[in-house]
């Protein structure tokens, strides 16, 4: 590997770590306001009530079927 080219995987490997810092930092701030406006709150009691219907064996079956349909549907076209 030449001089350059290790300088350019080096550069390379310094703007993807900027890239993944700017994104924890965006992501930290996201969640910092959905916490603010609760709906980090809302969301997760949410997520707990479609959890509890799909653990009923009958709501899990319909949506199996549903997607099995579309599936198919997709499939003959």
């Amino acid at each position: 590997m030449s001089d350059r080219e290790a300088q350019a995987i080096a550069r390379r490997r310094e703007l993807l770590e900027l890239e993944a810092h700017l994104q924890r930092v965006t992501l930290a701030a996201t969640l910092a306001e959905w916490e603010d406006r609760r709906s980090l709150a809302w969301l997760t009691g949410a997520g707990r009530i479609a959890m509890r219907v799909l653990a009923t064996p009958r709501v899990r079956w319909f949506v199996l079927a549903a997607v099995l349909r579309a599936l198919r549907r997709k499939k003959k076209r």
